[in-house]
């Protein structure tokens, strides 16, 4: 699913292209040797799924330019939105290099079904509205 959509923040409009590309993987019949790491910005830091969990991995394309046609100069990042319930996107994750733009999200529980949406957010802080939500089954 790949759109264009006008996003309003505090000081600054912003274009946020959103493809997300949600992928659940079969679980692994390995140990899980490692945790969850801190370290958001590094797309290598994430843990092999256990026997009971699995990864999503979410992609978006970067916003180029403020909705007035002028460049987005001040990107700072993006946040990724996630929950179990299309309503309760609770969880986040605050990505500050504007440019990864894939993401794996590790161990969330097989069978489970989970909602994703993602937002730009500037180096002064500006998020942009979340895009549209988009949702898989951990398999």
């Amino acid at each position: 699913m790949q759109h264009s959509q006008r996003f309003v923040g505090q000081a600054h409009w912003f274009v946020l292209a959103v493809v997300v590309l949600l992928a659940s993987c079969k679980a692994h019949h390995g140990s899980n040797s490692s945790a969850p790491s801190s370290h958001a910005d590094s797309p290598w830091s994430s843990p092999l799924p256990s026997p009971y969990t699995g990864n999503a991995t979410v992609s978006w394309t970067a916003p180029s330019e403020n909705s007035d046609g002028s460049a987005l100069t001040n990107l700072g990042g993006f946040k990724i939105y996630y929950g179990g319930e299309l309503t309760q996107l609770t969880n986040s994750i605050t990505l500050t290099n504007p440019g990864l733009l894939t993401y794996v999200v590790p161990e969330l529980p097989i069978g489970t079904t989970y909602y994703f949406a993602v937002t730009a957010v500037t180096r002064t802080g500006v998020e942009s509205a979340r895009s549209d939500v988009v949702s898989t089954t951990i398999s």
